[in-house]
């Protein structure tokens, strides 16, 4: 008997700050892994819009080939967005920001591979990556005294290379292992607007504890150096990685940040998790090291979509600096 689960749909609905209620909808479609315990190639879409007139829709392919030994992970997104910028810095003047429109086009994708590698390094894995973006920013009427940011032209294309280590027994849940990823990618107005470079380390460790209860632990770091537009500088993105704020609130060349989790299965198809986070931003390293964290503490309910691919969408609730309340809603584990 085939029992092969081949696609999953949800609705989801939320309400924050940002966006005020949100609605829209989810659909993951699954293929069969290509040999008996292999990774499931899968396809998500999703749309959703907001009662503040934004809307985004994206398809983000995620594919494993030959035997696991190339996989990457794709994704077509278009959004118009009504958003704030608050300045570049670590401290933000949440009664202070430019309001803007922007309407973003944009194709990523990153190819990995171990062909080649000897047995004993098959944990690890190199490719290369891509992004092309066209964005469109509009600032509205402003009456104070920040200064309104440089877009550096509308279009941004990167390419660049990344080396990994995973060990984890899951992409999608994973309950032990080890996971490393250095991504380099390079902009040039060669064949778009601006000239800039962006960096990002990645770790994250995965155990075991008791009562169908796992902890995970992840460090990142963002660095960008040169004609960086506004929008692509270091920052959290307000839903995996520091999650209840707005996208890039604070932002500047250089972001760190920290995240610790438990996640417990529960019972039918639901699971919970409790976090802490916390981020900050810098010019410089030394200047980073320097700045002050942000916190954020906060928990989440978890509906499975895919038992056997351990896939989860989940809401997150977060409460940031003491003072703000944050909801996130989204697939898969935040990190």
């Amino acid at each position: 008997e085939d029992d092969f689960q081949r696609f999953s749909a949800i609705p989801a609905l939320g309400y924050t700050e940002e966006t005020e209620l949100e609605y829209g909808a989810m659909l993951i479609l699954f293929f069969k892994p290509d040999y008996d315990g292999g990774a499931s190639s899968s396809i998500d879409f999703a749309a959703y819009g907001t009662t503040k007139k934004q809307f985004e829709a994206y398809i983000e392919p995620r594919y494993y080939f030959f035997h696991d030994k190339i996989n990457g992970e794709m994704s077509l997104t278009f959004d118009k967005w009504t958003s704030l910028f608050y300045g570049i810095g670590n401290n933000p003047n949440s009664d202070d920001s430019w309001t803007y429109d922007q309407t973003n086009l944009f194709l990523t994708n990153t190819t990995s591979t171990n062909l080649g590698l000897p047995k004993a390094l098959q944990n690890f894995m190199y490719g290369i990556s891509f992004r092309i973006d066209y964005s469109d920013v509009d600032f509205k009427d402003y009456d104070g005294d920040m200064e309104q940011p440089e877009t550096y032209g509308s279009l941004r294309t990167g390419f660049g290379y990344q080396i990994s280590y995973d060990s984890r027994d899951n992409d999608n849940w994973a309950k032990h292992g080890f996971y490393a990823h250095w991504q380099h990618l390079f902009f040039t107005d060669a064949i778009g607007d601006c000239n800039f470079t962006k960096q990002e380390l990645d770790l994250r460790g995965y155990t075991f504890l008791f009562w169908k209860t796992s902890m995970a632990v992840g460090v990142l770091w963002q660095r960008t150096e040169g004609d960086v537009p506004f929008d692509l500088l270091a920052g959290p993105d307000g839903s995996e990685r520091f999650r209840g704020v707005e996208y890039l609130y604070f932002r500047d060349n250089q972001a760190l940040i920290i995240q610790t989790e438990l996640r417990k299965v529960l019972f039918w198809r639901l699971a919970g998790t409790i976090f802490f986070e916390g981020g900050k931003t810098g010019k410089y390293f030394s200047d980073l090291l320097r700045e002050k964290w942000h916190r954020s503490i906060g928990f989440g309910g978890e509906l499975g979509l895919n038992l056997a691919e351990r896939l989860y969408v989940r809401g997150d609730f977060s409460w940031i600096d003491n003072e703000e309340i944050g909801l996130t809603i989204s697939i898969r584990q935040a990190f």
